[in-house]
């Protein structure tokens, strides 16, 4: 090693050899720059980064060589041969290419060592070669074991530094790799030179082919020099580049894979490149058969193998193929074999080529159910509602509109349900809801069952092209029209009413079909409840006949067609006390209609309020005029106390028209103290308050008069005028007449009976203590002239004829 120490300080200039390790370095950082471009480049690119590589490598090799040649001072004049020289130059490039394709190629640790072997030996081909050149008046005499060290020094350096190159990108791994491969150009040219003995010979006479010393190593230093600098740039600026991407490929990537919808990129050809892992996870594709480059056909074979493709494989490819080819948005919803629901939209994108999502939407799909179910379901009973039962309803009308057959619309209801929950409670009430609808559901035999609302239920029953079969439904209905439902071990007694219909003869549209079967319910329960009622024509001329009169009733309190009448109250021997005012209607083209048709249909269409306040105000005008201060007794419906105003409208009125409270009875029957007890008796404590007398009319009839006698104070009771009638042939009307005039005397509460016709009557009740009698016996109802003397008070007491 003194030899070759030797030669480097006494032969060489010291400013050249710098030189020479400055492009040898800068030519092995951008060598080995652009061999990491190429490991992560794509496969056409990557080879250009690798001949650029080699390229670069050769090139500062043999620049490397003939600078330091430069820097060589033999002691007599150099020239070199310009084939040789190139011919160097070109091994140098072949060599250290093939070494980087190696190291690249086999990818590998072994493949680096391989590679950088090949490097070592392309240094020193290139300067052996190199050597060859020279032209110079001596002859050479090589050392072998210099030369053989110089060999090995470049190629176990050249394997360290591709080793290093192959297996780190890091700045500092860069920079190392590229002084290990300074190390081996530097340590194998210089000991090579120590390895030469010169021996002195005559000049050279052919100077053919001969380039000049100083001109060939400074025009290729400087042209060398260039191109590493260049490709050192270009390197490390697409490295930078590259870092970038790398850099927003992780970001993408993270963003990609951390999607919950599965995602796909084709290109304009149908191939495939880029996907995530949400759609191998949602496909449970293996990994390894997602590629770049798979056309739509093998990665349908992926799911197929996976066992997730499509139930309906031939219109999802058929759709995809309408969104390649159409290049619009568009998007299909499939189902798996394991029952996952899939949607999946196609966008296309400017390359040509489209992106599609893949979107697992079961548990949606499954809300979705749900709350469809919800909208079109009964929350108690789980059957179909109002809504469904009206879409199936138009849906079997349609079809058998078009001929194909004939159906039955049942309307039911459960007879007295609210008082069922009112004594139970509402609980109670569901749960016999519940096992009504599974008994209703067994006897319907598959016909159409809902439940619209309330205690109502609705079936629309398939019967065929012969309607008389209609009644084979209501005879399967029949079993549930009584029934005993046992609740928490609480037998509950529930009677079903209903009413049917039937296409086409009851109807020639659905609206139509329902308000005939709900005519025919009305019917039944009007008549004879828990029984099955059939619509008949009558019906429908009936509600026709009751529409018209109801409309007739409205302009009938618009115009005051009504009429005031007074029935005297009198007691037993004849002195009347009060008159009972009553309603007449005189209708211009039907004449007198009676009250107990047009009461029940102002009640229906709300219009007894105003019927009621207009009795109310005249009754009391015409009684405060009276010289003779009878009292009046008026009938205020149920309805009216549902508003709440009573007590105001009555103290309004009584303003209004200067009547003395004292005079004024109102009269109420059971009804207003069934619906809401509570309030009721509010309503009632507010009218006392006001000095106005309170009654209970139709006294008997009703099933809780006691204890609604115990509840509030009246200040009189009427007994019905049903057990009067029959006074005379039935001893429990006899009986029950007197207990209540025991009642009221144990009450000290007044008691009138009404209804009063003969005179074997009248005794009864003379004879039993009764207070106050009205009836026929005693005066029609009249107009008020009709009673003028009585109410004026002429001759003495009031009194009347009885009528005969």
């Amino acid at each position: 090693m003194l030899r070759v120490w030797n030669c480097l300080e006494t032969l060489h200039d010291r400013r050249l050899v710098l030189l020479a390790a400055a492009v040898c370095f800068l030519t092995s950082l951008a060598a080995v720059s652009l061999f990491q471009r190429a490991r992560i480049d794509e496969d056409r690119r990557r080879v250009v980064w690798l001949i650029t590589a080699g390229m670069v490598t050769g090139c500062g090799v043999w620049a490397t060589h003939f600078i330091a040649m430069l820097a060589y001072t033999p002691g007599f004049a150099v020239q070199y041969d310009s084939i040789i020289t190139a011919c160097s130059l070109v091994a140098a490039t072949v060599m250290t290419t093939a070494g980087f394709a190696i190291a690249l190629f086999m990818g590998s640790r072994q493949g680096a060592l391989t590679g950088g072997a090949m490097i070592g030996a392309g240094i020193a081909c290139m300067h052996y070669v190199g050597m060859a050149s020279l032209r110079i008046p001596a002859v050479i005499i090589w050392d072998p074991d210099l030369v053989l060290v110089s060999v090995l020094l470049g190629i176990l350096l050249g394997a360290a530094a591709l080793l290093v190159a192959q297996y780190g990108d890091t700045p500092l791994k860069v920079i190392a790799a590229s002084l290990l491969l300074t190390l081996a150009v530097s340590l194998h040219h210089f000991v090579a030179m120590g390895a030469i003995d010169l021996a002195r010979q005559a000049a050279i006479i052919d100077d053919t082919n001969l380039l000049s010393p100083i001109a060939l190593p400074a025009a290729i230093a400087a042209f060398t020099a260039a191109v590493v600098a260049a490709g050192l740039i270009g390197a490390m600026f697409n490295r930078r580049i590259r870092l970038g991407i790398n850099k927003r490929n992780m970001q993408l990537d993270a963003a990609l894979n951390s999607m919950g919808q599965g995602l796909c990129m084709f290109d304009a050809q149908g191939r495939l490149e880029l996907w995530n892992d949400s759609y191998v996870r949602m496909y449970r594709i293996p990994p390894d058969k997602m590629f770049v480059g798979a056309t739509v056909e093998q990665t349908l074979a992926a799911r197929k193998a996976a066992g997730t493709l499509f139930i309906d494989t031939e219109q999802y490819v058929a759709k995809l193929r309408a969104a390649e080819t159409g290049r619009m948005p568009t998007s299909q919803t499939g189902e798996l074999p394991d029952g996952r629901t899939i949607n999946v939209r196609y966008r296309p994108t400017k390359n040509g080529g489209w992106l599609a999502t893949h979107a697992d939407i079961t548990d949606r799909k499954h809300s979705e159910a749900r709350i469809l179910h919800l909208a079109m379901h009964d929350q108690v009973t789980d059957l179909p509602n109002r809504v469904a039962f009206n879409e199936h309803l138009a849906k079997v009308f349609n079809e058998a509109s078009a001929g194909q057959g004939s159906f039955a619309v049942v309307r039911i209801d459960i007879d007295h349900f609210k008082e069922v929950n009112d004594m139970y409670g509402q609980a109670t009430g569901d749960a016999v809801l519940v096992e009504l609808a599974k008994r209703l559901k067994q006897a319907c035999n598959g016909a159409f069952l809902a439940r619209p609302g309330g205690d109502e239920f609705s079936i629309v029953s398939l019967i065929g092209a012969e309607p008389q079969t209609a009644e084979d439904i209501c005879a399967r209905l029949s079993a549930v029209l009584e029934n005993a439902i046992e609740i928490d071990r609480q037998p509950i007694q529930v009677r079903c009413t209903m009413g049917v219909s039937v296409f086409p003869q009851d109807g020639a549209d659905a609206d139509t079909l329902i308000a005939h079967a709900d005519l025919a319910l009305y019917r039944a329960k009007a008549e004879d409840r828990g029984t099955i009622r059939f619509f008949e024509a009558a019906m429908d001329q009936q509600i026709r006949d009751k529409r018209l009169l109801q409309r007739d009733l409205v302009a009938a309190i618009e115009n005051k067609q009504f009429e005031l009448y007074f029935q005297p109250q009198a007691t037993a021997d004849g002195v009347i006390v009060a008159f009972e005012v009553l309603i007449r209607w005189h209708h211009p083209e039907r004449g007198m209609v009676s009250p107990g048709v047009f009461i029940p249909l102002a009640e229906e269409a709300g219009l007894i309020g105003a019927l009621d306040e207009w009795v109310l105000r005249e009754a009391c005008r015409e009684a405060a005029t009276w010289p003779n201060h009878l009292s009046i007794a008026i009938n205020l419906s149920p309805v009216d106390f549902q508003r709440g105003d009573v007590p105001a409208m009555l103290l309004a009125v009584l303003l209004e028209t200067g009547l003395s409270p004292r005079r004024l009875e109102i009269e109420i029957t059971e009804g207003v103290l069934i619906d809401d007890f509570s309030r009721a008796i509010t309503i009632l404590r507010q009218i006392k308050q006001l000095g106005v007398r309170v009654a209970m009319d139709d006294f008997g009839t009703g099933y809780s008069s006691l204890s609604y006698m115990q509840a509030f104070p009246f200040d009189k009771i009427k007994i019905d005028q049903t057990f009067i009638a029959r006074l005379e042939d039935n001893p429990q009307s006899a009986a029950i007449v007197h207990a209540i005039i025991g009642l009221g005397r144990s009450l000290r509460l007044p008691v009138i009976a009404e209804g009063v016709e003969t005179e074997a009557q009248l005794a009864f009740l003379a004879a039993e203590g009764c207070a106050e009698i009205q009836g026929y016996l005693i005066g029609r109802p009249q107009p008020i002239a009709h009673y003028r003397s009585v109410v004026a008070g002429l001759g003495g007491e009031a009194k009347v004829k009885r009528a005969s």
